[in-house]
């Protein structure tokens, strides 16, 4: 992850606003309350900095999950962890976690890395539920808790019960997550400088940014800058 500065932001719309009208910028800002006379509106520069976050997270829900980066799990970023004797692994983020995406998910006792996260009411998320077909340590599945989401709450299918190491699973479940990392939602903060994005995503967040500022003066070369911000790279 990489730092994205509120200043910089702002420069940068400021600078795609020009390349699309030569002061461009500047006729916003005269439109929409940086001049003395419309001081009780936002000024360009405040609704940038205002819609960053959002943009932020549109692309880091939006792209293709080989571009992302995260947080890794800590211990008081969890509630619980639990095995079961069917090899069920089973946790639970804080509410703090503003958990918005799974980047990674890794079992101590498979190679496998998970990225997707199942519903737990979609089909692949059901079959979980027979004991035949789930998932298992060559092919292992997570599913996340219907209307879980402020504290969500996973399940693991599954670890394996026949290797040396599950009852140790079992009595310390926390040493069964190799690996956990997931971005987090982001929200306006008057006070912040800056926000954590994935840095192979700095551009599309731009673009995106630069969209939604036009948007919001119903500019329609929007779209334009919609479609950049959806085009990734992932060579």
């Amino acid at each position: 992850m990489i730092t994205l500065r509120v200043s910089d932001a702002v420069e940068l719309v400021r600078k795609n606003l020009d390349e699309l009208d030569p002061n461009g910028s500047i006729m916003m800002d005269d439109e929409n309350g940086s001049a003395d006379e419309y001081g009780d509106n936002m000024s360009l520069d405040d609704i940038v900095a205002r819609t960053l976050p959002e943009a932020i997270n549109a692309v880091h829900l939006g792209a293709p999950v080989q571009l992302l980066e995260g947080k890794s799990v800590a211990d008081e970023d969890l509630v619980s962890v639990s095995v079961q004797a069917d090899g069920i692994l089973s946790f639970a983020l804080t509410t703090g976690t503003h958990f918005l995406r799974l980047v990674a998910f890794e079992a101590a006792d498979s190679d496998i890395v998970v990225t997707d996260v199942l519903g737990e009411a979609s089909p692949e998320g059901r079959k979980q539920l027979n004991p035949y077909i789930r998932g298992r340590a060559d092919r292992p599945r997570l599913v996340l808790s219907q209307g879980r989401h402020t504290g969500p709450v996973f399940k693991y299918y599954s670890l394996d019960t026949g290797r040396e190491s599950f009852p140790s699973y079992v009595s310390n479940p926390s040493s069964a997550i190799y690996k956990l990392s997931f971005l987090q939602e982001q929200f306006f903060d008057e006070s912040a400088t800056e926000y954590p994005i994935c840095r192979r995503l700095r551009q599309n967040i731009i673009d995106c940014l630069t969209a939604m500022v036009l948007e919001t003066y119903n500019n329609q070369q929007a779209q334009a800058y919609y479609q950049k911000a959806n085009s990734y790279s992932t060579i």
